[in-house]
């Protein structure tokens, strides 16, 4: 008989990230599969690292500006780098409504009364 430390746990995560339609007018939830730990800024920093190869295939964009840094969760506020200044109203209502959909996922709130898709 062997003995040893536990074995090591994986958790994984279905994260929501809201890109843009084709349009470029319209909110579309996606979701995304993340393994390890997780929180709102996890999220973020999905959406702020861009449409997957399968989003772009599905004519699916962003306005929100890709950034080499990294967003941080500080307690209810979310930190964006200095680099992402001047955001437009949808990237504005990207990055919201990632947020909201995060938090209501990982603190098993309700996600009601908020206006996104």
């Amino acid at each position: 008989m062997l003995t040893g430390a536990e074995a090591p746990t994986v958790s994984s995560h279905e994260l929501t990230v809201y890109l843009l339609s084709a349009k470029g007018d319209e909110l579309v939830r996606r979701t995304r599969d993340y393994t390890g730990n997780v929180d709102t800024a996890t999220a973020i920093n999905l959406l702020v690292a861009g449409p997957t190869e399968d989003e772009k295939k599905l004519g699916l964009t962003t306005e929100v500006p890709s950034s080499s840094s990294r967003v941080y969760a500080v307690s209810n506020l979310i930190v964006l780098p200095e680099d992402m200044v001047g955001l437009t109203k949808m990237a504005q209502f990207q990055l919201y409504c990632t947020a909201i959909a995060s938090k209501a996922k990982l603190e098993g709130v309700p996600f009601s009364g908020v206006e996104c898709p």
